[in-house]
């Protein structure tokens, strides 16, 4: 870890998970990137008893996993492999964030996809796409568009003044976004879904472990994969961008109103600081 890093880890610490031990194994790893019908299929999971399956909003609400999975955006681009050693990152690296997890989907999901295959050799695969591009950007860019840019002036300023808020920044926007899109989403977004969907399946995987699936294709080829019988219940809808630009605000509105108020904090003990430090000096 570097001094920097040392650092940020030290005056932004969070809440540590209450636990990194596995107690079920990791059943489901669903890779498709995000607005790829992830919370459906997350949802669908559960109806179908895969509870509790990782997903996004798990990352961003509250934003307590971010510190660690920036360990692992770490770990993935800046470790150096050890002598004779294939995949930098193992279950148990995986586990600091997904012990409680038989599942995981979304951006976290896809972002790590080649190494979780690894780690979890006995997770079923699921490659959720959507059939229409453009339309997968479009919902892209009205909802994960928002972590694509640094926050700059005024919401820059409020970050350094509260965990929550440093650490989206900090490992969603200076991070994994630009990492996973090779610097811009809006830029290369489309190409790199292209190559994220050819690159899981280049890794070869057997019919039995690895599905591709859309949300228009419902229950049947999801549940035949799965070994599950078809619920009654019509498949889960999922989250549009109306819905999930509003509930990411209300999140983010306690983050900033939190770094505002330890803004006042900071700024009244520097007055009290210099009137005392004046005090002194007049004497």
């Amino acid at each position: 870890m570097s001094t920097t890093d040392s650092v940020f880890h030290y005056v932004y610490g969070l809440p540590p998970p209450t636990t990194s031990k596995r107690k079920e194994p990791m059943q489901i790893l669903a890779v498709g990137i995000s607005r790829s019908a992830t919370e459906s299929l997350r949802e669908a999971l559960h109806i179908l008893g895969f509870n509790h399956t990782f997903h996004g909003f798990d990352t961003i609400l509250p934003p307590s996993s971010l510190e660690a999975i920036y360990e692992l955006l770490q770990k993935k681009y800046n470790k150096a492999p050890k002598h004779g050693e294939t995949n930098k990152l193992t279950a148990e690296d995986f586990d600091t964030v997904l012990s409680d997890c038989v599942g995981v989907s979304d951006l976290l999901a896809a972002e790590f996809a080649p190494e979780l295959i690894s780690a979890y050799p006995k997770a079923k695969v699921i490659l959720n796409t959507r059939h229409d591009l453009d339309s997968w950007y479009k919902s892209m860019e009205q909802t994960m568009g928002y972590f694509d840019k640094n926050p700059k002036d005024w919401d820059w300023l409020k970050s350094w003044f509260n965990a929550d808020l440093f650490w989206i920044r900090q490992t969603m926007c200076r991070t994994m976004m630009p990492r996973f899109f090779r610097g811009s989403f809006a830029a290369n977004g489309k190409w790199v879904y292209q190559q994220h969907v050819a690159m899981v399946r280049g890794i070869g995987l057997p019919p039995d472990r690895l599905l591709e699936w859309s949300v228009e294709d419902g229950w049947g080829p999801l549940c035949e994969f799965l070994n599950k019988d078809v619920p009654q219940e019509e498949f889960p809808v999922g989250n549009p961008p109306k819905a999930w630009a509003e509930r990411i605000a209300v999140t983010m509105q306690g983050h900033h109103e939190r770094a505002l108020r330890n803004m006042g904090i900071f700024g009244a003990v520097l007055v009290v600081t210099a009137l005392v430090l004046g005090m002194f000096i007049l004497k």
